[in-house]
């Protein structure tokens, strides 16, 4: 396997990106980008984008996260957060367990081959939903969570294949990943985990605080924790699976469909019983057609299911929300961003928000505020009710969006 050269940023390249609530900002397609290796996002994506894996060393200050361990781990206790727990055992075995964890259920950083991983790390903590900022070149449609795995001495989960695309930073401490493009598919059998049965590296690297590695879909990889105090961040992306996207769609069509009862007013007595008559299913089969969706009602149920939040997702309601009036004025002030579990997306004209369609009609004023709010996350202070157009009061009643 050919892999390109590491690249290596500078001190002064990597000065914008540290932690003052700015460092993470999307950057422009054709703009050169220190986390992509120099490369414009244009670039990134015609070269390695479901292509080939890309190693970036220095993508980020050594300092980049601003999220310590103990804050990733104290997530574990709530029953809210995905957390899993991964261990080997001496004799080449795995166990897991799902949380919540309880703090004395964590080990120790010097106990060995442990590792803690949290998903959606994202929706829990702002931080982290702004970090993904610094990936949202790509369509946040695709985009699916940032997840920690914390882990001690050797720890890892053991040399695996992700059908989506992956970015590894590394935050905290060292990981060694070795990858393999050519590999045997075979699993090793009675484990809990989908751990690759003979895996050959072809590939290996260690990566320091800073460090950036991306995989396209289907590269083998194994990441192994070098000491303690390991904590890996991936940006992972949505791949929906063909037949469960097909469900998802068909059933959100079938909530909407007015039923209606069957009648054959024509059907006459017959001698044959077990017989099924051809007008019958001739009728049934254009009444099955005329209930399946068209291509509109198709996009607008994909662009709801990929505007669904994450199954964990909670959201806060203000517990004494402002008036419309002081909403108005609040957000003249401050503006507003999207809460970290929330997903808006647009179609056209069309906007979608935690799995629903927004409703209309809206003002063009309140579109171009959703689109903002939708490409960039946040609103910077507007100056009118009618910007709001009704649509962000309400979205700020639900929990979807907070004063910036």
């Amino acid at each position: 396997m050919r892999t390109p050269k590491p690249t290596k940023q500078s001190a002064r390249q990597r000065a914008r990106h540290t932690t003052d609530g700015t460092a993470f900002a999307t950057p422009r397609p054709d703009q050169p980008t220190a986390w992509l290796g120099g490369l414009t996002p244009n670039a990134f994506m015609r070269r390695h984008w479901q292509k080939k894996p890309l190693l970036v060393r220095n993508a980020f200050a050594p300092d980049f996260a601003p999220i310590a361990i103990d804050d990733v781990l104290a997530l574990c206790s709530h029953d809210t957060v995905e957390a899993r727990m991964v261990r080997s055992t001496k004799r080449g075995g795995w166990q897991l367990q799902h949380g919540p964890f309880a703090a004395d259920e964590i080990p120790s950083p010097s106990s060995p081959n442990w590792t803690v991983l949290v998903q959606q790390l994202n929706t829990c903590m702002a931080k982290a939903d702004r970090f993904l900022d610094a990936f949202r070149f790509i369509p946040e449609a695709r985009l699916d969570d940032l997840m920690a795995s914390v882990a001690g001495p050797g720890g890892g989960i053991g040399a695996h294949v992700d059908s989506y695309d992956v970015f590894l930073i590394q935050a905290a401490g060292q990981r060694r990943w070795e990858i393999a493009e050519s590999f045997c598919a075979d699993l090793e059998e009675d484990v809990p985990l989908k751990i690759l049965k003979a895996f050959q590296a072809e590939e290996d690297w260690v990566l320091n605080p800073g460090d950036l590695l991306y995989l396209p879909p289907n590269v083998a990889h194994r990441g192994t924790a070098v000491g303690a105090g390991c904590m890996t961040w991936s940006v992972g992306f949505r791949a929906p699976n063909r037949v469960s996207l097909a469900d998802a769609v068909w059933a959100r069509h079938l909530d909407r469909l007015a039923d209606c009862d069957w009648s054959d007013p024509w059907l006459t007595a017959t001698a044959t019983t077990g017989e099924i008559p051809e007008r019958l299913v001739r009728d049934l089969t254009r009444w099955v057609r005329t209930s399946l969706p068209g291509p509109d009602a198709i996009a607008q149920a994909i662009a709801e299911v990929l505007s669904e939040p994450a199954p964990q997702a909670v959201f806060e309601p203000p517990r004494r929300p402002h008036s419309p009036a002081q909403f108005a004025q609040t957000l003249a002030k401050r503006g507003v961003r999207l809460a970290p579990a929330c997903r808006l997306l647009y179609l056209k004209d069309r906007f979608f928000i935690n799995g629903e369609p927004v409703a209309g009609p809206l003002t063009r004023q309140s579109k171009i505020c959703l689109r903002r709010l939708a490409d960039q996350r946040h609103l910077n202070p507007i100056n009118s009710v009618e910007d709001s157009g009704g649509v962000l009061y309400d979205m700020y009643r639900a929990g979807w969006i907070v004063y910036d």
